[in-house]
């Protein structure tokens, strides 16, 4: 899959879009939204002029215009993307999904019972159908037996392993190796959700990816330069199945003038909100998906999100009615920056981006 010229500009339009959003709001508003204690009193909005249901407050003054981000435009949308990129390799090791298919190997009486009775025949045969059940989402399991294999089942190019031990009635029986997304599977999402070119490479070679032909030397922090377009790379560090490194290079496109112009919070905040559109994107229909909308975007970026409908919850967890659409929250002991559009009025969607 080529990522010649279409990502880079899929990925300006979206920031363009979302920066329209997000120039100039950062500091519009301040709110106390973390729901503990259960009984605390009301939050309170504040708008810029200092005052909040007749209240005056200090919390948020009138500042001059923020300096441009320049040459530091680049490494912020980086700072972002590899968030992201790593929110979701993490989540493929981690998180309740992850554990509820290990639980499946570690429960499953048949392949206890084969590996207890030393049947090879039969472990293959029971890995076999844990890896093929309908529903379960494990791509590859290898049993081991004394440190020997005796099933390996699924596909070719898996990343993200999660080991475990086989036991029963405290009497260990074997140990497996397990992955539940493969090379292909990790890179979709993490161009689909970014929408910048990446490559997966392993001892220096390529195993795949979006950016073709694919650079062979990369550095973090540096520039490469593919049909005439300047990407930053950055690299992170995952996991190859059963075992060794693999690289994930990110390949951040040279953002435009434009987006170069805007302060450095607005560039952070448009990014994390071109995530959320990109995501949003793929959930089809979204009215239909908005629970699992907020869920993607916590799980892969560790941020809350949220689809309110003026008062009505419709998804995410409890905050106070008067969430507004722009500015800064104060929520669980920290301060984030509200990205939100509304996609399907009268619907909006919330997304609590982090400062920094």
């Amino acid at each position: 899959m080529s990522g010649r010229g279409k990502q880079p500009v899929l990925r300006r339009v979206a920031l363009a879009l979302a920066i329209a959003v997000a120039v100039g709001v950062v500091l519009v508003a301040t709110l106390d939204a973390d729901p503990s204690p259960p009984h605390r009193a009301p939050a309170r909005v504040t708008s810029s002029n200092g005052t909040a249901g007749g209240a005056s407050s200090a919390d948020v003054a009138a500042s001059a215009k923020p300096p441009i981000c320049g040459a530091q435009t680049a490494s912020t949308l980086a700072s972002v993307d590899t968030t992201v990129a790593q929110g979701i390799y993490t989540a493929e090791t981690q998180s309740p999904e992850v554990g509820t298919d290990a639980a499946h190997v570690t429960h499953s009486q048949a392949l206890l019972s084969a590996l207890a009775s030393n049947n090879a025949a039969d472990v293959r045969e029971a890995v076999h159908g844990i890896v093929y059940t309908p529903h379960w989402h494990i791509v590859r399991l290898r049993v081991l037996k004394a440190g020997h294999v005796v099933a390996d089942v699924g596909g070719p190019d898996v990343i993200a392993p999660v080991t475990g031990t086989l036991s029963s009635h405290g009497r260990t029986l074997g140990t497996y190796v397990m992955s539940v997304q493969d090379d292909l599977g990790y890179v979709k999402l993490v161009s689909r959700f970014i929408g910048v070119p990446v490559n997966l490479y392993r001892n220096g070679s390529l195993v795949m990816g979006t950016l073709q032909p694919a650079p062979s030397t990369l550095s973090s922090g540096a520039s490469v330069h593919v049909h005439g377009v300047s990407y930053l790379v950055q690299l992170l560090s995952a996991q190859a199945f059963p075992s060794g490194p693999l690289r994930v290079a990110l390949f951040i496109p040279a953002p435009s003038r434009a987006t170069s112009s805007a302060s450095c919070a607005a560039v952070r905040l448009a990014a994390w909100g071109s995530v959320a559109m990109h995501i949003a994107a793929r959930l089809q229909p979204l009215s239909a998906h908005y629970r699992s909308l907020v869920k993607v975007l916590h799980d892969t970026t560790g941020a809350p999100a949220y689809v309110r409908a003026g008062a009505t919850r419709i998804a995410g967890g409890a905050v106070p009615a008067r969430l507004p659409s722009r500015g800064i929250v104060k929520y669980g002991g920290s301060s984030w920056a509200i990205f939100s559009w509304e996609a399907l009025p009268p619907a909006r969607i919330y997304f609590l981006t982090p400062l920094a």
